[in-house]
């Protein structure tokens, strides 16, 4: 009986390595991504005397995914394996939120929970969109938010400030790499409208 054990092994160890390869081609290798907005506005001149601070921001859940998203033809939805972002969309987004807002010079302070500051106000934001659209004949990389700015130190922690964004940014083509670079652009625009809209509100000191 041992006698037929390594020829059996053999097998199953072959197997297993052509599981991980492209038959008849090279492996195929992932790709990660990140996105980061870059802000070239100009600060603000004195910033506002309020400690601000950035919850994570959540991602709705069909988009709450390393891998990027496609939508095709009447509701088609997929995922590609081999182009990711390096981190979780909630986690990267959040990251560069909160340095968008502390270069943007508004607040005296940027806060992450856990703090042992006591904040004037608590931005919570959710990512409703993100994903490169194909559906149709023009497509775009899509990419939707939505931010509430919250005072705890009410009784029924009151919201104070609200709004949501959407952009639509054309692809040149189908590259996951111009996916990325499109959505990077939609993210800035977001930010950007965030920053100008939290600087006009009337926000408690």
């Amino acid at each position: 009986m041992k006698r037929h054990l390594i020829p059996i092994a053999l097998l199953v160890t072959a197997l297993a390595a052509s599981a991980c390869v492209k038959l008849g081609g090279k492996p195929l290798e992932k790709h990660y991504y990140q996105i980061s907005p870059a802000r070239t506005a100009q600060k603000a001149d004195a910033p506002r005397g309020i400690v601000l601070m950035a919850r994570r921001l959540s991602v709705s859940d069909l988009y709450n995914t390393r891998e990027l998203v496609y939508r095709g033809a009447e509701g088609s939805v997929e995922s590609d394996f081999y182009n990711m972002f390096f981190v979780n969309p909630g986690s990267m987004l959040t990251t560069e939120l909160r340095r968008w807002l502390g270069e943007s010079g508004l607040f005296s302070h940027i806060i992450e929970p856990g703090s042992m500051v006591v904040p004037t106000l608590t931005l919570e934001g959710t990512v409703n969109a993100l994903y490169g659209d194909y559906s149709g004949d023009r497509p775009a990389a899509v990419v939707e938010m939505q931010f509430f700015v919250v005072d705890e130190s009410t009784a029924d922690n009151a919201i104070v400030f609200s709004a949501s964004y959407a952009e639509r940014v054309p692809l040149a083509d189908a590259d996951p790499r111009t996916l990325v670079k499109a959505m990077t652009q939609g993210v800035e625009r977001i930010y950007a409208a965030l920053e100008t809209d939290l600087a006009a509100a009337p926000l408690k000191d």
